[in-house]
């Protein structure tokens, strides 16, 4: 697993095992891992140095401009190229470290334990709590599975204690061993949606064009409809005609999803630079099977994550990848979060009074959704009349067991809800997320270390503080199943998830982006003249939850021996009764209850029953020592558990 490392003013932080200095002093930086050449760029000038770690589209002329703006203190420039980086700058001893938007180059700080001198810093959170002994945050881990809409509630944490995370749109900012929290990132003025398509346009044309030029040989996914497609469509434009080179479109044949091959092969057909590999999926493949080889398989990404139940599907897909002499695989994740448009958005024109759109739109959804019009358009007023604040102390009362919270479709509609897996956690548990979340209400601007008003994620609109929201999450999956992937040696990109095709496609208001010319109004009109409209007409998009079922059932039986005795109970962070009640319905022909157990809840949503998997695999990964170590000398090897849940 590659990451990276630094300090300052820490003389009491030895060097990670078998970490490279990419530069020394008193604040030096370390990486650790197998880290590709053209992912590490170095810019000089006298004291002032730059390192920029990731997959970076800057000429080496743009490097030296950034690093000459730097000097002066500005930062948001750095953040304008294409790709997905780091950006470590260092002045004397002034360090500032910055990640990305979306969240996928996350940064974590922590102070050395013993009270240990200065600020050590990493990409991952996992070596900084194997450093610091650092222990489970429960709380904030709880928060992650019963309330995933309200990030605002685990802001600036990670999942230990005394590690912390950086917010997107922030910098850390190191001074003499002592941090600084600084905001990059202003909300701007919305831009009309011409501008918009243009500068999504441009932006994805050169994150494509910058991974498909610098890999080896390129493969882009091109199982997940219109988003991959488009990927794949722009990459073949990027491939070098003169290094006689070809693009690599890799489809999954899911057996119980039937018709990508076919929609692929006709993509295909259309470029001379694009050829097909179709990974044929089996049994053996659907979702969580295997899961005892997602702990012997190797270490544990920072986060739990929903890649986690499909190992054996990443697994036979990177196999066949890497054997195809793939070195880096483009895909198409994120872009229902970038160019999708939340429910959401219906409040945020019944707050600007656009009634007349509002009731065009709420009776579009209602006829998708199978629900009246009225209902729908009514929720919207309602939530329209509440404010972010009131929303989350009513979000308190409902886990705290006085109030109550709407279900269904409309729920998508709030500001934010809790999760299906909410009624797992255990009644402790909820009761300190209900004082939480007051405590989150009563503030109006959260202090250092946190999101403040100025933070473009903040919004005073439901449906564009939905579409952060989902960005965010989309970023975590992402992040999480880039570090599995890393097993296979297989360097995985999503250029959805770039800083400048976020900026791009977030430059409209929610309910913009939901034109009335068909599907992905915006990414159309981005890549009109680039991709001919009707290649886009193919595009068949698979839906995966019957596999998800399908797998569930497989393998039921190794399903309740994870949750016999879960370690998510004796962290007192889920309630196994309730769980197991929820689950076996699911699961189909149930075991006898056992005596005192109530009677079986109705089947739960699929993503929670994938939430509460992969968080028990995570544990049970970390119990067991198999985690990126800071010192991985024999004694810290797998099964040797680090201090977060020893």
């Amino acid at each position: 697993m590659r990451w990276f490392a630094g300090t300052s003013e820490s003389r009491s932080v030895t060097r990670p095992t078998g970490a490279r200095t990419l530069w020394e002093g008193p604040d030096p930086l370390w990486l650790v891992g197998d880290w590709p050449a053209d992912e590490v760029r170095v810019v000089s000038r006298g004291p002032l140095r730059m390192a920029v770690l990731g997959v970076c589209g800057a000429t080496d002329a743009e490097l030296e401009v950034g690093l000459a703006v730097a000097r002066g203190g500005a930062l948001r420039h750095l953040t304008d190229w294409a790709g997905s980086y780091h950006v470590v700058l260092r002045n004397g001893r002034r360090t500032v470290v910055l990640g990305d938007l979306a969240g996928v180059r996350q940064v974590f700080h922590a102070q050395p334990r013993d009270g240990g001198d200065g600020v050590v810093y990493a990409s991952h959170a996992l070596p900084l709590a194997d450093l610091t002994r650092a222990g489970l945050d429960t709380e904030a881990f709880a928060a992650r599975i019963a309330c995933p809409d309200v990030p605002e509630l685990v802001a600036g944490r990670s999942m230990f204690t005394g590690v912390a995370r950086l917010e997107p749109g922030h910098a850390l900012e190191l001074v003499n061993g002592v941090s600084h929290l600084r905001l990059y990132e202003q909300h701007r003025a919305p831009l009309d949606f011409p501008a918009a398509a243009g500068a999504l346009g441009r932006a994805l044309t050169d994150a494509v064009g910058r991974r498909v030029s610098s890999a080896k040989r390129p493969g882009v996914d091109l199982s997940g409809g219109r988003d991959s497609a488009v990927l794949a469509l722009l990459g073949a434009r990027s491939v070098s005609v003169a290094k006689a080179r070809d693009l690599v479109a890799v489809t999954w044949s899911e057996p119980c999803a039937p018709g990508d091959p076919e929609s692929a092969a006709r993509i295909v057909s259309r470029s001379a630079r694009m050829r097909h590999l179709v990974i044929p999926g089996g049994l053996e493949h659907l979702p969580y099977t295997g899961l005892a080889d997602v702990l012997d398989g190797g270490v544990m990404p920072d986060e739990p994550g929903f890649p986690l139940i499909g190992m054996a599907r990443t697994t036979r897909t990177f196999a066949a990848i890497r054997d195809c002499g793939i070195d880096m695989h483009v895909t198409g994740y994120g872009g229902d979060a970038v160019l999708g448009t939340p429910l959401a958005y219906l409040a945020d024109l019944a707050m600007d009074g656009r009634r007349m759109i509002a009731a065009r739109h709420a009776r579009t959804w209602a006829r998708n959704l199978g629900m009246s019009p009225s209902d729908l358009a009514g929720t919207a007023r309602r939530v329209a009349r509440t404010t972010f604040p009131q929303a989350l102390d009513q979000l308190s009362d409902v886990l705290a067991g006085s109030g109550r919270i709407d279900a269904g479709p409309a729920a998508a509609v709030a500001w934010c809800g809790t999760g299906p897996t909410a009624v797992w956690t255990t009644p402790d548990m909820r009761r300190r997320l209900a004082r939480s979340l007051r405590r989150l209400a009563a503030e109006s601007v959260v202090s250092a270390g946190s999101v403040v008003a100025a933070d473009p994620s903040v919004h005073g609109r439901p449906g564009d503080r939905a579409a952060w929201v989902a960005v965010r999450r989309a970023a975590e999956r992402h992040r999480a199943f880039q570090q599995l992937a890393e097993r296979t040696g297989v360097r995985v990109q999503a250029p959805y998830l770039d800083t400048a095709v976020v900026r791009a496609g977030l430059s409209l208001p929610a309910w913009v982006r939901d034109r009335d010319d068909g599907p992905r109004a915006l990414l159309t009109a981005a890549v009109q003249g680039l991709i001919p409209r009707h290649t886009l007409g193919d595009v068949h998009r698979a839906d995966y939850r019957e596999a998800e079922r399908r797998g569930l059932r497989q393998n039921a039986a190794l399903l309740r021996d994870l949750f016999a005795d879960p370690l998510l109970a004796e962290l007192g962070v889920l309630d196994p009764i309730e769980l197991r009640r929820s689950l076996d319905p699911v699961l189909g022909a149930r075991p006898s209850l056992t005596k005192g157990e109530p009677q079986p809840a109705p089947s739960v949503p699929l993503g929670a029953i994938a939430d509460v998997v992969s968080a028990e695999l995570w544990l049970r990964g970390v119990w067991e020592g198999r985690v990126m170590r800071w010192d991985a000398t024999p004694s810290s090897a797998p099964g040797v558990r680090i201090a977060a849940v020893a």
